[in-house]
């Protein structure tokens, strides 16, 4: 008997704004790959079906690369491009309700504490044995300590 093995989406994380956000980033994708997701961490060109964008929204000029970014990848789902967008981070948290509004394309907001709620709504379980594990995107000599939120 032939078992049908169901395929996990292509999991890509664009991380905008401070350190704290990369951590946050890197921890995600380690939840999503405990999970048996592919995941990718590029700004472009990536050939992922879900994008997640982890964003700032205290930095003026930050805030506005999110929302750049957000609407970007708003227009590339709208033109088939990709199946899920998903938005997580400061400005997410700050900003949700107006965001909802102003840019419906987007599939759901999380806030910094939501990572959870994030990875459930992709169908992966939260590992708490993954707690203290992480994907480091950094040179290998260096990685960030997250120590507070926000």
């Amino acid at each position: 008997m032939k078992t049908k093995s169901i395929k996990k989406d292509k999991v890509n994380i664009i991380t905008l704004g401070c350190s704290k956000n990369l951590v946050d980033s890197e921890n995600i994708m380690t939840q999503l790959r405990g999970n048996d997701f592919e995941v990718s961490h590029e700004k472009e060109n990536s050939d992922a079906n879900v994008v997640i964008i982890n964003t700032c929204g205290f930095i003026d000029l930050a805030k506005q690369e999110s929302i750049d970014t957000i609407v970007t990848y708003a227009d590339v789902k709208k033109a088939g491009g990709i199946d899920k967008l998903y938005v997580t981070g400061c400005l997410s948290q700050r900003y949700k309700d107006d965001l909802e509004t102003e840019i419906p394309e987007v599939d759901a907001f999380f806030g910094t504490m939501e990572i959870p709620a994030l990875l459930a709504r992709l169908e992966a379980d939260y590992k708490y044995e993954l707690l203290g594990e992480r994907d480091i995107t950094t040179l290998p000599h260096y990685a960030y300590l997250k120590i507070s939120e926000g």
